[in-house]
């Protein structure tokens, strides 16, 4: 059985050894409040805002702390995990705080509520932008497409929606679609050219969404050995999407000169017609895959939405009781966030996509049966990316959904 890296670190024990998804409800030493303290593989979660707002500083997850984590964990053995994880960064001092006396300012960036947004291309509010602005990589975004009254399908190029983290490679670095920095190991970055810029995406494999976005946040992790850069596109290159797969080919391909197993290039077919479409996604969802998506033959690169990229995915309706709600923050200060909702299996998750104003400030109310609306299920057996439908005024009682096995996160570790 494999040693349990954070077990014991630079000969320093945590007080509490936490198992991976184990998680802990931690108080706060200054008001009221309560915080959830969660393992995840080689690093550790606190949902307190001291926590969250290192992002700022573009701090990697595993190598972040807070006052709860060091009370739960030891100063002790937080110093060696930090220093372990992120060698060059500030240490803890002997009073269990980052020193800053050395310490390099942290750059400006988006506030922590933005950053710390799950990446996925389920944010379909964003429409994308130049590097100018802000700092947004202005990246392809896809469209859906409907199975049963979108454009006919014949003759675009057919490739595989990967369930992973979108990556723009800007020639030195790795950044998400939303700016944040991505910390791959050097000689990940060392398999890449540098006078090209390439959209893809950072892939732990058919199902593993949650441990690609584990992985690709960390710092000095050896989990980055099962991830692979998956290319659909070459920005730099000015040209029409055959010709720009071309150009991939020389350089990723077969005899190309950056050829290497953690770089890969995504397979396109064309589409023979809608049932080929249809078919190759029952294929593909059978393998445990995502969807497909599918580009116009012929197309330029657009750094915004696009018709020219569309995308399609099979979703799944089931129901659940309202237990309560959440508050609303920003725009929805005043009104509720979310329903809290409990499925039929016990789980519990909130909802807060789909609602209305008026639904927000008029929630179903608790007890009521709700119809939701999702992709696939969590390795937590919850709703990954939920979407609130409607209430279920005809129901009594909470039904899940019944899907395959290959649709549950993290269902190949099982």
């Amino acid at each position: 059985m494999a040693t349990d890296e954070l077990a014991e670190i630079d000969g320093h024990k945590p007080n509490v050894l936490l198992a991976d998804g184990e998680d802990r409800e931690v108080k706060s030493m200054t008001s009221s409040s309560t915080y959830k303290i969660k393992r995840t593989w080689d690093h550790y979660y606190c949902h307190c805002p001291a926590w969250r707002n290192q992002a700022r500083g573009g701090v990697p997850v595993n190598a972040r702390t807070c006052k709860h984590l060091r009370e739960l964990l030891g100063d002790d053995y937080e110093a060696a995990r930090l220093k372990w994880k992120n060698p060059h960064g500030p240490p803890l001092n002997p009073a269990g705080k980052k020193s800053t006396s050395k310490a390099k300012p942290a750059s400006k960036a988006k506030p922590a509520s933005k950053r710390a947004k799950v990446e996925d291309d389920e944010d379909d509010d964003d429409n994308g932008g130049g590097i100018g602005l802000g700092g947004l990589p202005a990246l392809l975004l896809a469209n859906k497409w409907d199975i049963e009254t979108g454009p006919d399908p014949t003759g675009w190029w057919i490739s595989e929606k990967l369930d992973g983290v979108r990556t723009f490679y800007n020639g030195k670095g790795m950044v998400s679609r939303l700016g944040n920095p991505f910390t791959p190991p050097q000689w990940f970055l060392d398999k890449l050219p540098k006078h090209v810029t390439l959209d893809g995406e950072l892939f732990a494999g058919r199902g593993q969404f949650q441990d690609t976005v584990s992985i690709v946040k960390t710092m000095n992790s050896p989990h980055w050995k099962g991830i692979t850069f998956q290319i659909f596109d070459i920005p730099s290159e000015n040209t029409v999407f055959e010709e720009r797969v071309a150009v991939l080919k020389k350089l990723f391909g077969p005899g190309g000169k950056y050829e290497c197993p953690e770089v890969v290039l995504v397979e396109h077919e064309k589409a023979k017609s809608r049932k080929h479409v249809l078919d190759k996604l029952k294929e593909v969802e059978a393998l445990g895959g995502e969807g497909l998506m599918l580009r116009r033959a012929g197309s330029k690169y657009e750094g915004r939405r696009s018709a020219t990229l569309l995308k399609i995915k099979t979703f799944y309706d089931a129901e659940a009781e309202v237990t309560g709600y959440t508050d609303g923050k920003g725009r929805h200060v005043g009104v509720i966030g979310a329903l809290k909702c409990k499925m039929e299996s016990g789980k519990t998750f909130n909802v807060g996509t789909g609602l209305s104003d008026k639904q927000r400030a008029k929630p179903p109310k608790i007890g009521s049966i709700i119809v939701y609306r999702f992709q696939e299920l969590t390795r937590d057996g919850v709703p990954r990316f939920p979407s609130f439908i409607g209430e279920a005024i005809d129901k009594k009682k909470a039904k899940d959904a019944d899907i395959p096995p290959h649709r549950k996160a993290g269902a190949s570790n099982d």
